[in-house]
């Protein structure tokens, strides 16, 4: 399984007052990475190739393989593309059967924010070589078209290809006898901006992940979610609030607003939030790309009640911006609102917030 440490600033950079004044800077993220996590591939000296959002800092980053066994380290060589230093490649120098972890060190060439990730994959005498993607283009904006051509998947087999951190659907092809695909597509209306995953996936389970600049790209970069349900005492509901930042903009001064349900009455929320004129609001300085919550606000109610959550925020290129891709910052909002939800029945048992 694929980890991911953000050493200087994760997706949530901390609740604070709007007065406190955010860090324009995020680290890499990882869009991309081919082989992908966890595979087995045959007994050669393989080479993978990481796609990140940024441009990374070639005598800062670096990557290693150990074996999972006796954490004896593998003789690699790793090298960041100079035509696009978002790409870093490294090719083991040796193999031998094992199961071994690849770790990751990017380091933004602008701000010095890092990231750390691993990933494990196997080497085995019996396994085949895994499917690949290659796309037609490294830059489109949205109703461009593409041209996908895959390779090494299973044969006369459904693949499905999706793009965007939340898996929009592009298309479903069948692979021929080879195992290998062409399709032709379009970018997505609603796939944001920034360097987007690529995935395809075949009924078999073969996988393969590439990378797509989206220049522009859909509205809007940062979606909300909100879910209700009972309890956790009798005559309560709870709402729990989430929100995703699916592009490559470094968000400011987000605020999350939850209004109270018509004839509910607030009792408690986690984190705390501030309460103003019957709303609860967190705010969060900056955002970068990646998933925050839930946060959780617990009401007392008479009937079934709806949960409305309005966010506010900012917008920008992160720091490691050039020329006209450096803009300022516009003020966008979005919103989210819950099925109906009903208050837990008198002599229920408490439920457990997850």
């Amino acid at each position: 399984m694929r980890r991911t440490l953000i050493r200087i600033v994760a997706a949530l950079t901390g609740l604070a007052a709007m007065s406190c004044a955010p860090v324009f800077s995020a680290p890499p993220h990882l869009v991309a990475a081919s082989p992908v996590d966890g595979v087995s591939l045959p007994v050669e000296r393989q080479t993978f190739d990481l796609m990140f959002n940024r441009r990374l800092s070639a005598s800062a980053t670096w990557i290693s393989v150990w074996r999972e066994d006796d954490g004896a380290t593998m003789a690699t060589e790793t090298d960041v593309d100079a035509q696009n230093p978002r790409h870093a490649q490294v090719r083991l120098l040796e193999a031998a059967r094992g199961t071994y972890r690849l770790h990751w060190h990017a380091v933004d060439a602008r701000s010095s924010a890092a990231a750390d990730g691993e990933q494990d994959f196997t080497l085995q005498d019996e396994s085949m070589a895994q499917p690949r993607l290659q796309v037609s283009r490294a830059t489109a904006d949205t109703g461009e078209k593409l041209e996908i051509v895959g390779k090494g998947f299973a044969e006369k087999c459904l693949v499905k290809v999706t793009m965007g951190d939340d898996q929009v659907n592009l298309t479903t092809v069948e692979t021929n006898v080879y195992g290998d695909f062409d399709a032709e597509t379009r970018v997505p209306p609603n796939v944001s901006f920034g360097i987007q995953p690529l995935s395809a996936e075949d009924t078999q389970g073969g996988a393969a992940v590439a990378a797509l600049q989206v220049r522009w790209g859909g509205w809007p970069p940062l979606v909300a979610f909100t879910v209700g349900q009972p309890g956790p005492r009798p005559g309560e509901v709870t709402f729990a609030l989430s929100a995703r930042n699916r592009s490559d903009y470094l968000l400011e001064r987000v605020r999350m607003v939850l209004s109270d349900p018509q004839g509910a009455t607030f009792l408690s929320a986690d984190p705390r939030p501030e309460r103003q004129n019957a709303t609860s609001v967190w705010e969060i300085p900056t955002m970068d790309r990646g998933a925050i919550g839930p946060f959780r606000a617990t009401f007392r109610a008479t009937g079934a009640v709806v949960g409305r959550m309005r966010i506010e925020f900012r917008h920008r290129r992160a720091l490691g911006c050039s020329d006209d891709e450096c803009g300022p910052a516009f003020v966008s909002e979005s919103v989210s609102e819950s099925t109906e939800v009903t208050p837990a029945a008198a002599g229920a048992s408490p439920r457990r917030q997850d």
